[in-house]
C-alpha cells in the first residue's frame, strides 16, 4: 500500500512537470526551476530552492467538478492560475493564467484562491486584493462556461465597497453558488472591532449575483470562513466571531431554504481574548443524517491547540471539544470532511524540523476515532491541509515546497 502511494506521488508530480516545463507560460523566476516566491510570502526576497512542480507556489486550492474533473487555483509570483486534470491529478491541461495580484497581492496566512464549478460547465475563482495601505481589500471573480478551457477578463465584484476579503464558494446540490466573505462596510463610523460576515447568490454560475447582504454583523476580519452544504442542501458557515471584551470564538450559522442565514449558534466557550488578529479559521463538513462536524484552532482560557466537535441532527448544542494532538504539539490548521457515515480530519504539525500532515478517520459518524497517522510530511514551506471528496473517496490536497501539489486518496 505504502508503494503505491509512493508511485502515486511521484506520477502527480511528473505530471505535472511535464506541462509545467513545455506549456506554461511563466515569468522569468518560475522559469528558472520555478523560482518565486517563497511558500511563506514574507520571505519573498529570498530565491525558491524548489524544483517540484508548483513548489514555489504559496497557495493551491483543488475542486472536483461534477464530472469528476479536478480543478486546481493557486498563487505564485503574485498571480493567479488555473489548470484541469481529467486523471486526479495524473496528467494536466495548459496552465491558464487567470489574473495578476502584484500591486495588492494579499498573502495573507487565510487568503487562496477559491473554486466553484457546476454540471453545466461553468467554472468561478474568486481571490481578492489589497486596495490600499489601510489592509482594504476588494474581491475578483472570473468565470467560465466552457468547463475551464477559457475564462473571461476578472471583475471587481462590488468596486465602491469599502473592504471585501476572503471570499469562499459553496455550490448547493441545486446548482446556486453561495459566495461569503469578510466585510467592512459596518465597521467605520461605528469603530467595530474586526469585520461583518456578508453573503450574495449567483443563480447562473457566478456571472451575476444578488445585491450582498450580511450574514453575521460581526466576524474575524483575518480568519476563513468554513462553508459546506446541510443534508438538506442549504450552505453551513463556520467563522470566528468576536463576542463581548475581544472574545474571538467560533460560532455556526445555517441559512434557510430561502437563502436567508439563521441566527449565528456558537461551537464553544474557549474565551480567547484577544485584539489581535488569529489567521486561523474554522473547517466544517455536515453528513447525510445532519450531524455537523468542526475542528478549529484557539488560544483561550478554556482551552488551547486544535479542537474538534459535532452538533447532532435536532441537537441545541455541539459535543464537549475534542482535542486534537498533544497537549504540547505545535500543531495549526485542521480541516475536516463527511462522506456518508465516514468522516476525516487533518492538521498540520511541525516538530522543528518537518511539518507533517497528520490524520485521523472515523466510520462511525465521529463517535470513534483511529490513532492519529501522518500521511506526508515536508522539510520545506508548506501551504495549509485541505480535503476533497468525490463519489466516496476523500483526498488529501497539499501543497509544499518540497514534494509541490500532492493529491492523495485517503482510502488506498
Amino acid at each position: 500500500m505504502l508503494i503505491a502511494k509512493i508511485r502515486r506521488r511521484i506520477s502527480v508530480a511528473i505530471g505535472f512537470s511535464v506541462v509545467s516545463a513545455l506549456l506554461l507560460p511563466v515569468p522569468q523566476s518560475m522559469a528558472q526551476s520555478m523560482s518565486g516566491m517563497h511558500m511563506q510570502p514574507r520571505k519573498a526576497a529570498q530565491p525558491c530552492k524548489s524544483s517540484q512542480p508548483l513548489g514555489c507556489a504559496d497557495r493551491a486550492s483543488g475542486a472536483f467538478s461534477p464530472d469528476g474533473t479536478l480543478l486546481l487555483a493557486w498563487t505564485q509570483d503574485k498571480k493567479v492560475y488555473f489548470a484541469r486534470s481529467k486523471d486526479k491529478g495524473q496528467s494536466w491541461t495548459l496552465p491558464l493564467m487567470i489574473g495578476d495580484a502584484r500591486e495588492g497581492f494579499d498573502g495573507g496566512g487565510d487568503a487562496r484562491p477559491q473554486l466553484a464549478a457546476n454540471a453545466k460547465g461553468s467554472v468561478l475563482i474568486a481571490y481578492d486584493t489589497f486596495k490600499d495601505q489601510n489592509w482594504n481589500a476588494e474581491i475578483w471573480l472570473a468565470s467560465s462556461v466552457d468547463g475551464g478551457t477559457h475564462f473571461d477578463t476578472p471583475r471587481v465584484f462590488e468596486p465602491e465597497s469599502v473592504s471585501q476579503r476572503l471570499p469562499v464558494l459553496s455550490m448547493t446540490p441545486a446548482g446556486r453558488i453561495l459566495m461569503l466573505w469578510q466585510d467592512k462596510r459596518l465597521s467605520g463610523p461605528q469603530k467595530r472591532p474586526g469585520a461583518s460576515l456578508a453573503y450574495a447568490w449567483s443563480m447562473d454560475g457566478g456571472r451575476t449575483f444578488s445585491p450582498s447582504a450580511i450574514a453575521a454583523e460581526v466576524s474575524c476580519e483575518c480568519c476563513r470562513i468554513g462553508v459546506t452544504n446541510s443534508s438538506s442542501g442549504e450552505p453551513v458557515a463556520a467563522f470566528r466571531t468576536i463576542f463581548p471584551e475581544q472574545v474571538r470564538d467560533h460560532a455556526l450559522l445555517q441559512f434557510s431554504p430561502s437563502g436567508s442565514p439563521r441566527a449565528p449558534l456558537r461551537v464553544a466557550t474557549d474565551n480567547w481574548k484577544t485584539n489581535a488578529c488569529p489567521h486561523h479559521g474554522p473547517s466544517v463538513s455536515v453528513s447525510n443524517d445532519g450531524t455537523t462536524h468542526m475542528v478549529w484552532y484557539t488560544q483561550g482560557q478554556a482551552r488551547q491547540g486544535l479542537f474538534y466537535a459535532r452538533l447532532g441532527h435536532g441537537e441545541q448544542a455541539f459535543s464537549e471539544p475534542q482535542r486534537l494532538g498533544g497537549v504540547d504539539d505545535a500543531s495549526s490548521h485542521p480541516y475536516v470532511l463527511v462522506q456518508g457515515q465516514q468522516v476525516w480530519r487533518v492538521w498540520k504539525a511541525f516538530d522543528g524540523q518537518a511539518s507533517h500532515v497528520m490524520l485521523q478517520q472515523s466510520g462511525n459518524d465521529g463517535r470513534d476515532w483511529s490513532a492519529p497517522k501522518v500521511i506526508s510530511s515536508s522539510t520545506g514551506g508548506s501551504d495549509h491541509p485541505l480535503l476533497l471528496g468525490y463519489q466516496d473517496h476523500a483526498y488529501l490536497s497539499w501543497l509544499s515546497s518540497q514534494h509541490g501539489y500532492q493529491l492523495i486518496d485517503l482510502k488506498e
